[in-house]
């Protein structure tokens, strides 16, 4: 266990929820002795924060016997949204059991005996995450690629992957999938390893159903796992909408994995607001209770015509609205104002990405009304920015408006800054 100093800003957009309780800790003195010993205090509170990022506290208080007498375990969630699932809730607690137990000289099988016999729950539930069907992605125009699968905290994650080299990882955004890379994947995979992931609650990914098993912090957390679980070094990270949102923040809190970062209309916010665009959007996308997606991504294309075909692969993971909770929730995820879940955790990343020197290519459409402002403050944001590469015509969806083109560029930006 090891315990941290979380800043007063992080604290002050949590909420405290009591978890666990002990009146009597100090029955058990050698117990009460050893966390005291551990944590370093006899009274007062003593942070650490979880494999899910979520943070704890231990609070210990001394009625005077020499030792903690009472222990108290809270969680701390974002203020604004809904208690995370509870397994993982149980799974953190679980793992804070069998460091007591381990610290304290006792068995941490007894722990795992205790946890079966209440009968908790430390995975995923029955019928919690949907499953698209293999027969859905059947017909795909321009994508031939067989997937790749990697367990996320019992999720599967899919992915596709092309060429050899050091990676690039190309994250996308919302509704859409690793599809929508489809024109940049050949002549990127002759410069390398090409990975298109889908998030979780996209494509061939895992859907979980419920609404609070999607944040920003979960979304963040996954691909940082799947990072790790394919152990990528040398990365350049090609993201787009959403996908910036995420692979900026994971930029941030592990910059050492990455070597080039292209950025496309996207962005990683404060707490600012996001404009007129972004807010008739959200506006929208919260009064439906189902997308319909290659109408959406039709209509948002600006420099091409998308076939039937095409247009039907975007809908392809969605086979009814029970699989879109993922898509329908990102909207209220994108933090607008200060203190809105997921602003505190971004400004600690922003003041990390001041300080990198990696280089940075910024291909943006000039026909998006969502992201335009984006541009100047990752420009600002960067030290090392490539002179400007405007997509002339393009809209949101650019991978699709110009994607061969943009593709190019970033060959021989490469070849430029190897």
């Amino acid at each position: 266990m090891k315990f941290i100093t979380p800043s007063s800003e992080e604290l002050s957009y949590l909420r405290a929820d009591p978890l666990l309780w002990e009146q009597e800790l100090d029955v058990r003195p050698q117990i009460a002795e050893a966390i005291e010993k551990a944590a370093g205090v006899r009274a007062g509170r003593v942070y650490w924060r979880s494999e899910h990022d979520y943070l704890y506290a231990l609070e210990l208080a001394d009625q005077g016997r020499g030792r903690p007498s009472m222990a108290m375990v809270l969680g701390y969630w974002d203020r604004y949204e809904p208690r995370p699932p509870e397994h993982e809730i149980d799974t953190d607690l679980l793992d804070f059991m069998i460091w007591t137990a381990e610290i304290s000289g006792l068995d941490p099988e007894d722990v795992f005996r205790v946890t079966k016999f209440a009968g908790i729950h430390l995975t995923w539930p029955e019928g919690s995450v949907l499953r698209t069907p293999d027969h859905c992605f059947d017909h795909l125009p321009g994508y031939p690629y067989d997937p790749h699968y990697a367990e996320i905290e019992g999720l599967r994650l899919a992915y596709i992957e092309q060429g050899q080299g050091d990676p690039i990882l190309m994250l996308h955004g919302e509704p859409t999938w690793g599809y929508l890379y489809r024109h940049m994947i050949p002549p990127l995979a002759e410069m390398g390893r090409v990975i298109v992931p889908d998030l979780i609650g996209f494509g061939r990914s895992d859907k979980p159903i419920s609404d609070n098993a999607y944040s920003y912090k979960s979304h963040v957390r996954w691909v940082r796992k799947f990072i790790t679980a394919l152990n990528l070094e040398r990365i350049t990270l090609i993201c787009q909408d959403w996908g910036g949102a995420i692979g900026l923040r994971i930029l941030g809190q592990v910059p050492e994995r990455f070597r080039r970062l292209v950025a496309m209309n996207t962005g990683i916010g404060g707490g600012s607001s996001l404009g007129v665009g972004f807010t008739r959007w959200r506006y929208f996308s919260q009064r439906v209770k189902e997308l319909d997606v290659p109408q959406l991504i039709r209509s948002a294309v600006l420099r091409r015509t998308l076939t039937d075909e095409e247009a039907a692969a975007y809908g392809a993971p969605f086979p009814d609205k029970s699989f879109q909770t993922g898509a329908l929730v990102f909207p209220r995820l994108v933090p607008t104002r200060p203190d809105h879940p997921g602003a505190y955790d971004n400004r600690p990343a922003i003041g990390r990405l001041k300080t990198l020197d990696l280089p940075v290519l910024l291909p943006w459409a000039d026909k998006d009304p969502i992201t335009g402002p984006w541009e100047i403050f990752l420009r600002r944001l960067f030290k090392n920015v490539a002179p400007p590469l405007t997509v002339r015509g393009a809209g949101h969806f650019l991978q699709e408006d110009a994607g061969e083109e943009i593709a190019d560029h970033i060959r021989r930006w490469m070849s430029e800054n190897r």
